[in-house]
């Protein structure tokens, strides 16, 4: 009972916490509160970034494409040992960041992200990571 009612606060902690900063989005992006966090960062954010929160935000990626892999890896070995067809569970996004970037550095991608902006200055609402798969996976793979 005791956990419960702790979770119970610490949940609306959480909760009330997070007001005051999705009024803060609201003002910074102009009113516009998106749902999809990936939406939220677009060329207007990633300019204002830093290079090692960018190269951050890249390891994030990175790394939830790392444990896909990883758990895709087990789900086709549990196929197999079970005589069952293996089925891929990584996105068309995941296989192409794989392909796409296998010899790449993440300040390579930080650059080519920052030259594409500085490029399309009319395209700064344009989320990054549209950026990433439009104008850096899809053509790569393409010329693959």
């Amino acid at each position: 009972m005791k956990k419960s009612v702790l979770s119970l606060a610490l949940v609306l902690a959480l909760v009330l916490a997070y007001a005051p900063v999705r009024a803060a989005e609201s003002t910074a992006f102009g009113n516009v509160v998106q749902n999809n966090p990936v939406e939220q960062i677009t060329g207007t954010v990633w300019q204002k970034t830093d290079d090692t929160d960018k190269a951050a935000f890249l390891l994030g990626v990175e790394s939830a494409i790392a444990v896909e892999y990883f758990v895709n890896a087990k789900l086709t070995e549990k196929a197999a040992k079970n005589g069952k067809k293996p089925t891929c569970t990584l996105s068309p996004f995941e296989k192409g960041w794989m392909k796409a970037f296998k010899d790449v550095k993440r300040v390579e991608i930080i650059r080519m992200v920052d030259q594409w902006y500085a490029a399309n200055p009319d395209k700064l609402d344009s989320p990054v990571m549209s950026v990433i798969w439009y104008q850096l996976i899809a053509p790569r793979l393409a010329a693959k």
